[in-house]
């Protein structure tokens, strides 16, 4: 079979076409340019950020915070105090609490009223003398009678100078007790409000501090975020530079040389030898030879 497809030609031979698109020399240089510096780009290594990315806290925060921890415990300790104060004011008068006034009301009243009884008493008992020795009866019964008598008033006296003394001294101890107390749970409720307010007024102080710091602290991370921008600009500008180039060059017009490149099929050596007979023969015929002509 393949001696017959060789003599005659019976198996066809494959074409085939390909197409050749030249673009133009100054469109092919800018090509190889471009792909040559995106290599360039693509092997270079990574480039780390050095600088701060994140804002350090400002003066201002850390002076907020250095003073709120140094009046940690200063409300509580204000408020533990009000607090004793109050449960103070509030516990039952003792005798211990009305002997303080007592016994100043004692000295300075009834010890006073018991020596001017005696001093009267004395005053008496002069007079007694007197009376009995002008009546000749000085050391006898009668002055007895009349001293015992004295000695007996003197002591009730002053007995009932202390009874009512120390009743009236109990009444105005118990009034300056209470009164303590009174001024005692008015004090110990303004010391509670006061360590409120000084709490209250201590955290405003405390959150308009960290307010300014955290203002300055944005200030320092808009510079900070400013320079990482900067740098990461930097850093892609030679892609975004290729990638600019890269449209500007799909974007230029140009004009496309077209060549198609074809495969005819060769002829059988029977079609070969055919040809070659056949113009041997045209070429015999110019020349005069006829063998078919009548004769």
């Amino acid at each position: 079979m393949a001696l017959l497809d060789f003599l005659f030609g019976t198996k066809q031979a494959q074409s085939s076409e390909t197409t050749q698109i030249k673009m133009p020399e100054y469109m092919e240089k800018a090509a190889e340019s471009l792909v040559a510096t995106a290599g360039d780009v693509a092997k270079e290594g990574y480039i780390p950020y050095t600088g701060p990315r994140l804002a350090a806290m400002s003066q201002a925060e850390k002076d907020a915070i250095a003073r709120a921890q140094a009046q940690t415990g200063i409300a509580g300790t204000q408020a533990g105090q009000a607090f004793t104060a109050a449960t103070a004011a509030g516990a039952p008068i003792g005798q211990a609490d009305l002997q303080r006034y007592m016994d100043p009301y004692m000295t300075s009243v009834a010890d006073i009223a018991a020596r001017e009884a005696r001093r009267q008493s004395a005053i008496e008992q002069q007079g007694i003398a007197a009376q009995s020795a002008q009546a000749g009866a000085f050391g006898g019964s009668r002055q007895a009678v009349l001293e015992a008598e004295r000695q007996r008033n003197l002591q009730q006296g002053i007995s009932d100078i202390y009874t009512q003394a120390q009743q009236q001294a109990f009444q105005t101890a118990l009034g300056a007790a209470q009164q303590e107390r009174q001024q005692q749970l008015q004090s110990a409720l303004g010391m509670g409000t006061t360590a409120a307010q000084q709490q209250a007024l201590q955290q405003s102080e405390f959150q308009q501090q960290m307010g300014i710091g955290g203002l300055q602290r944005q200030m320092d991370q808009l510079g900070l975020d400013v320079g990482y921008e900067t740098f990461l600009q930097e850093r892609d500008y030679p892609k975004e530079q290729l990638g600019f180039y890269s449209n500007i060059l799909r974007g230029t017009p140009y004009s496309e040389t077209r060549t198609t490149i074809g495969q005819v099929p060769q002829p059988s050596f029977f079609q070969q030898a055919a040809g070659l007979g056949i113009s041997a023969l045209g070429a015999a015929g110019s020349l005069g030879w006829q063998p078919f002509a009548p004769r």
